[in-house]
């Protein structure tokens, strides 16, 4: 256990456990924090909510800039901007709980989230004086909408592979600008455009502000499955004479600044799967409790409660995995900041070291807010299967959630990509653990958590365990491979699999163990309900990479005490689903 002064790093919580008491939870937040939600959840309520099925079709379009309007006008768009240059200075832990609110929007959240994230912040952290004292107060006061061009036709895993391109002038004043991007958010309202393109032969991408009255032709509104108050275009650019002051950032250096805008994209559709997931529990619980079937409200049956209890299981793990990593967040920033680290590098600095982190959240997130609205749907019957129930709505909206900000797929290599490059850097001594871990399995030292102690002692070395058998199958992996391991992908999805069910079991129990006297029996029963189906996950997950990685008689070993470290003992976990569902049929919504 490590001290409360400790600061957990990029990775690092696969070798160390923070203190409960250290850990960041919803129950942490301040009343600022709660009016500022409460704020924001007022102007949805009035702005966005009585016009939801408008934001269900084009007409959301006509609607959306005005609306963001508003929002800037209140300061919404400015949360984490430094109060020096306009903005309300909140810490990150802040800017993201305000984030779950926004999130909960229908198809204007996809606005909301460009405008804030990829417009705000690129050039927040990467423009120049000019470049700010030009544009960015009309962007938070949303007078200028903006719009990020990254993707292309041939170009979208693989961004780097574009070719829009620009040259230079003649008069060098100007880069003449020409290509296609497609998938552009905002594009049909857009007044700037971040674009990435080459520069003249450079290798790397480069970012220009671009400006729509310089001439950008837009392609029609897509059809597309959901978020269809939306706009998403294709934009042309066809000799687009861009002053060279307004290049972002750094020639040749354009990838860095995606990557790291994608770093915090990625966090924030995770948060969104957070907050669609509350709504679309709400609405399965709602109608579970109005719908009566022989004779009694469908919610009393044990199917209906097993979903209820999974759905309410699941929403707990990522709330508490990213309010958990917004503290460390903060935590790694306030480090910086005493370092003498200029605060808005600080920032930068976090989301790099984050990226693993921010890559767990998103697909776990989607994922999950998949699980959630999929089964609300199925609790409404034949009323969720119609094109005008809300939960109908969300079912389409939501669908993109892992294809954004890199498909799930490809943030599945990015997590153990990550920290095995952390590792080999020297910054992560994952070899070292992995090491010690197959040492302890050959001596014997590695022992299955006691069930007879208290919960948490119990809970926190199975944590430990979890960890250690992580860390084993890793170090199999990057010794069998070497570098060779980044073109094995599904043994690195495996290893990203194992490595995101520990990182979510941590914040489950870190929250649940600080938080014991508030519901403590309810949080304990989502909590073994959770222990369950990550031990199952890992020993999928783990079975498949050590066949992979290690001769017969090693797997076997390894296995065999691996399944062993993980065991856990009988348990009724249908009583303790029948528990929790019965505490959310009651409360009638998430709320624990």
């Amino acid at each position: 256990m490590n001290s409360k002064l400790d600061i957990i790093k990029g990775g690092e919580f696969l070798i160390k456990t923070s203190d409960p008491s250290t850990v960041f939870t919803p129950e942490d937040y301040t009343e600022e924090q709660h009016m500022l939600r409460g704020a924001i959840r007022d102007f949805i309520n009035k702005e966005i909510e009585p016009l939801k099925q408008t934001f269900d079709s084009k007409d959301g379009i006509e609607i959306t800039p005005s609306i963001l309007e508003k929002l800037g006008e209140l300061g919404f768009l400015a949360i984490s901007v430094p109060e020096s240059i306009g903005g309300m200075g909140c810490d990150i832990k802040t800017d993201l709980a305000a984030s779950e609110i926004m999130s909960d929007s229908f198809s204007f959240s996809q606005t909301l989230g460009v405008q804030r994230g990829l417009g705000v912040n690129t050039i927040l952290f990467y423009g120049t004086k000019a470049q700010k004292e030009k544009y960015l107060d009309y962007i938070l006061s949303a007078k200028l909408k903006c719009s990020y061009c990254l993707t292309e036709p041939g170009a979208g895993s693989d961004a780097n592979s574009g070719k829009t391109k620009a040259v230079l002038s003649d008069d060098g004043k100007h880069y003449i600008l020409n290509g296609q991007k497609m998938w552009i958010t905002n594009a049909g309202f857009a007044d700037i455009f971040s674009v990435f393109c080459k520069i003249e032969d450079d290798e790397n991408l480069s970012c220009l502000i671009v400006e729509k009255e310089w001439g950008v032709k837009l392609g029609v509104e897509e059809h597309k499955l959901g978020i269809h108050g939306s706009s998403t275009r294709q934009v042309f650019f066809e000799d687009i004479k861009v002053p060279v002051e307004n290049l972002l950032g750094e020639r040749n250096k354009g990838f860095k600044i995606a990557m790291n805008a994608l770093n915090m994209g990625r966090l924030m559709i995770g948060i969104a799967g957070s907050a669609i997931g509350k709504r679309a529990f709400r609405l399965g619980v709602q109608y579970a409790n109005q719908r009566i079937q022989f004779k009694k409200p469908i919610s009393s049956f044990g199917a209906i409660q097993e979903k209820i209890a999974k759905m309410a299981t699941k929403i707990y793990a990522i709330e508490s995995g990213w309010n958990r990593l917004a503290g460390d967040m903060d935590n790694l920033y306030d480090e910086f900041i005493a370092e003498g680290i200029e605060p808005l590098k600080a920032k930068q600095q976090v989301a790099q070291e984050f990226a693993a982190e921010c890559s767990i959240i998103k697909v776990f997130g989607s994922e999950i807010e998949q699980f959630v609205v999929d089964e609300a749907l199925q609790m409404h019957g034949g009323m969720g299967f119609s094109g005008d129930s809300e939960i109908s709505i969300h079912y389409r909206n939501i669908r993109g959630n892992r294809i954004y900000e890199g498909t799930n797929e490809i943030n599945r290599l990015v997590i153990p990509g990550t920290i095995m490059k952390y590792a080999l850097k020297g910054k992560l001594p994952l070899m070292q653990s992995a090491l010690q871990a197959f040492q302890d399995l050959q001596s014997g030292n590695l022992i299955p958590a006691n069930s007879t102690k208290p919960f948490g002692e119990f809970a926190l070395h199975f944590l430990d365990n979890c960890k250690k058998s992580a860390i084993l199958v890793s170090g199999q992996a990057m010794h069998k491979f070497q570098q060779a391991i980044q073109e094995e992908q599904e043994v690195l999805s495996r290893l990203s699999d194992i490595i995101t069910q520990v990182y979510t079991l941590e914040g489950v129990l870190l929250r649940t163990l600080k938080c014991k006297n508030q519901n403590q029996d309810i949080r304990e029963a989502m909590c073994k309900i959770y222990m369950h189906a990550v031990a199952d996950h890992l020993k999928i997950a783990a079975k498949e990479v050590v066949f992979a990685t290690t001769k017969e008689d090693t797997a076997s070993t390894t296995l065999k005490a691996i399944n062993r470290l993980i065991q856990l003992p009988v348990h009724n976990i249908i009583e303790d689903r029948r528990a929790i569902a019965t505490h959310f049929i009651q409360e009638n919504k998430y709320k624990i």
